[in-house]
């Protein structure tokens, strides 16, 4: 069906209370329905002639919608910050879209990651999650390893003594995922582990000696089952982080700056070279790669932890930061052609959209991305 006026006209009588109520729904349509979908990109002019009701509208729309929003720096204007803060957002990322309209017409639709992980047995003998059904896996030493219906991996110890042990007297296993991958895990002595995607975790079948001990690469989410008499402690990169009773998540990347441990419930310690530091809740131990130095700052918890809660969450994160997430989660490699700005975002975006919705949410007149193959893999080159 044709519109019967102009968008300026309709926005126009809106605001002056003289629309029909058909015309009334399309201008509300034009904000409330999938913008990233329309069709119809209002003007700047017509934006900032939106009356307080349309703009309440907007805001209360958008509490249950993804956003995102670049962090301008010269942008102080409350008006666009309330712009950013909503579905508008989509608005202003869509004026873009006329200069970028061929690379973004080259993103190819990726799809994000999902529950696929690997089990290497004491014998090296692997088990693929996603290939495995449900029920019993494998027995190892003393443990069952078993699958249940919605998924989830959980090693049953019992008392019986253990065999094919190492050296040091335990059976080990080790879970990894791949980039586009996370998985979950109850070790045997209840304890959840959480890996996010190209992360492992390798840990004893059974726990029967002075203390728990598994090592991590990657990022990993642990709530500890606390036992005073058998610590649980996790080893990575040099540092030993001992639960004291806890929540709490480590981020270990080869490609990130340094080793994050945040802490969200009860205590851990952090011991690394010499030095030791007594974490509170809230609170995050960073220790530079290659360095053996403990900095302990006030924590954004809810972004420490995003990734386990299904959401990209951004506070004042540069770019290159989150391309190496978008890398590790969407299985592709990224590189950078020409001078490429490296400018902060806020926001969160779900991490179950597909890549070509993610990028056209950060996406601006700066910023173009294309994805290519180049050998065995996808590559997301980015360009300014």
């Amino acid at each position: 069906m044709e519109q019967k006026y102009a968008p300026g006209e309709l926005i126009k009588k809106y605001n002056e209370g003289t629309c029909s109520e058909e015309e009334k729904a399309i201008v509300e349509s034009w904000h409330l329905n999938d913008l990233a979908e329309s069709t119809f990109v209002p003007s700047e002019e017509s934006i900032r002639s939106l009356n307080t009701k349309m703009r309440q509208t907007i805001i209360a729309h958008s509490q249950s919608a993804p956003i995102v929003r670049k962090l301008w720096p010269r942008i102080a204007a409350a008006a666009s910050i309330l712009l950013f803060l909503s579905v508008g957002a989509y608005l202003y990322f869509n004026k873009a879209e006329t200069k970028q309209q061929t690379a973004q017409n080259q993103i190819q639709d990726i799809t994000p990651g999902t529950n696929k992980a690997t089990i290497t047995l004491a014998n090296g003998k692997q088990i693929v999650l996603t290939d495995a059904k449900t029920g019993l896996l494998a027995n190892q030493g003393s443990a069952a390893i078993n699958k249940t219906a919605d998924g989830q991996v959980i090693y049953n110890a019992s008392k019986a003594s253990p065999t094919g042990r190492d050296l040091e007297g335990a059976t080990y296993n080790t879970m990894s995922t791949p980039r586009g991958g996370q998985h979950g895990l109850i070790l045997s002595d209840g304890t959840k582990v959480w890996l996010d995607a190209a992360s492992s975790i390798t840990f004893p079948v059974a726990f029967t000696g002075k203390d728990r001990s598994v090592k991590i690469t990657g990022q990993v989410y642990f709530e500890v089952v606390h036992n005073a008499a058998q610590p649980f402690r996790v080893t990575v990169k040099g540092q030993t982080i001992e639960d004291l009773g806890t929540h709490f998540n480590i981020s270990a990347y080869d490609d990130e700056p340094a080793v994050i441990t945040t802490l969200i419930e009860g205590s851990v310690q952090v011991a690394t070279g010499e030095q030791v530091a007594l974490l509170q809740p809230g609170e995050e131990a960073l220790v530079g790669n290659g360095t053996h130095k403990i900095a302990v700052h006030q924590a954004n918890v809810q972004q420490a932890i995003a990734w386990k809660d299904g959401l990209f969450r951004f506070n004042q994160t540069e770019l290159k930061t989150i391309m190496r997430q978008i890398s590790r989660w969407y299985d592709l490699d990224v590189i950078y052609e020409g001078n490429v700005v490296n400018d902060a975002f806020d926001g969160q975006i779900p991490r179950d959209v597909k890549l070509s919705q993610l990028l056209k949410i950060l996406a601006s007149n700066q910023i173009h991305f294309q994805v290519e193959n180049r050998g065995n893999s996808k590559t997301l080159v980015i360009k300014p």
